[in-house]
């Protein structure tokens, strides 16, 4: 547990005393451990916010997996047998996403999740709070 340890130290240090927003992007193949790793960090993170931030959910997981195409669509574009290929997910909703977060002009943005009982992307299920630290 020692590199989640420095990790979440280095995330800390990025966010500073501010609190400013960041993003942190954790990439890899697929079962590779990056949403392991990403509740890994939230967990250690979310207890202790930086000074002038606001206890709770400052912290947010927001993974391109609810960016899957749905099967339908998958099907339609003869993709289906492709499914989690660069081609099935919607990498531009997903940049649109991160521009929408990065921005912090919004009370919250709202983020698709993915349904592993249904397969299927879900729409709004993940909220990413505004920064909710003082400037």
């Amino acid at each position: 547990m020692r590199a989640v340890d420095d990790l979440v130290e280095r995330v800390r240090g990025l966010v500073g005393d501010g609190g400013r927003r960041v993003l942190l992007g954790i990439t890899g193949p697929p079962g590779s451990g990056k949403s392991t790793l990403a509740e890994a960090l939230g967990a250690a993170l979310r207890p202790d916010p930086p000074a002038g931030c606001e206890p709770g959910e400052w912290v947010a997981h927001v993974p391109m997996d609810g960016f899957h195409l749905a099967d339908a669509e998958l099907e339609r574009l003869g993709r289906r047998d492709r499914k989690g290929a660069p081609d099935t997910f919607d990498g531009a909703g997903y940049l649109a996403l991160l521009r929408r977060i990065r921005a912090d002009d919004e009370p919250a943005v709202y983020a698709p999740a993915f349904e592993r009982d249904l397969e299927q992307p879900l729409a709004g299920a993940i909220a990413v709070p505004a920064r909710g630290c003082s400037s």
